[in-house]
């Protein structure tokens, strides 16, 4: 496995590259995005860099879990070919990106900036290492989305190809930031993947805002703070008539 740290190194000897944008600290779901790669491509590049443009919050991002010589090791036994890590360099002469109308609602909503952020750091690392595809996880569904658009309009040859969500027994959705839990946490956060799916399986017609008033509920009973709680079809709001 090829492991490089320089913006300067030439990708562009490689051919077919399959890439997947990474802040490090994987698990399991970062290996499914690898396990799919490797099925349909001849060459597979990782980027791992804790992009500092994504956090509203000084405190996140120091806090952010960082795991980079054990994320090593799993990428060569997971069959990666290369890892791009490069250093805060890659932020020079950055050419900022404005996320489009999408990304003010939901996530973005309550972290203005954020997807700005992240496609201004995709959009280096696409133009860096000039994918023929790029494999994203469904769980940031928004994030997906947000980057599939802007790929059709500025990188046309570029599949961008979505992946499902990998869970742990209970639910709960693997995550870099689910790692800082403990048991006693993660127990409590396997909440929302029950009230989600509360709701999935028991809507009706017409009784939508319901089920979301006793989700939000159940969960601000058991301490939490939601952000937002919206049943959502390719993130456009489903109302109390809406019949798929």
């Amino acid at each position: 496995m090829i492991v490089v740290r320089s913006t300067e190194y030439s990708f562009s000897k490689h051919s077919d590259i399959a890439f997947i944008a990474t802040m490090g600290n994987l698990h399991d779901g970062h290996l499914a995005l690898v396990k799919n790669a490797k099925s349909k491509s001849n060459f597979v590049v990782v980027s791992i860099f804790i992009n500092p443009l994504q956090f509203n919050d000084p405190e996140d991002l120091n806090n952010y879990p960082k795991s980079l010589e054990v994320d090593l090791e799993i990428l060569e036994l997971a069959g990666c070919d290369l890892v791009f890590i490069p250093d805060n360099a890659i932020l020079i002469n950055l050419e900022p990106i404005k996320a489009q109308d999408l990304s003010n609602t939901l996530c973005g909503k309550s972290r203005p900036g954020h997807f700005d952020g992240v496609l201004t750091i995709v959009n280096r690392l696409f133009e860096i290492i000039d994918p023929k595809i790029a494999y994203f996880g469904l769980k940031d569904y928004q994030q997906y989305l947000l980057i599939k658009n802007y790929a059709a309009l500025y990188y046309p040859n570029l599949m961008i190809i979505g992946c499902s969500t990998e869970r742990n027994k209970s639910g709960l959705a693997l995550s870099s930031r689910n790692n800082l839990l403990n048991d006693d946490q993660v127990k409590l956060a396997a909440n929302i993947y029950i009230e989600l799916n509360s709701i999935k399986t028991n809507y009706t017609l017409n009784n939508l805002n319901l089920l979301k008033d006793k989700a939000t509920k159940n969960l601000q009973e058991l301490g939490f703070k939601i952000d937002y709680l919206e049943a959502v079809d390719a993130l456009s709001p489903v109302t109390d008539t809406y019949i798929n």
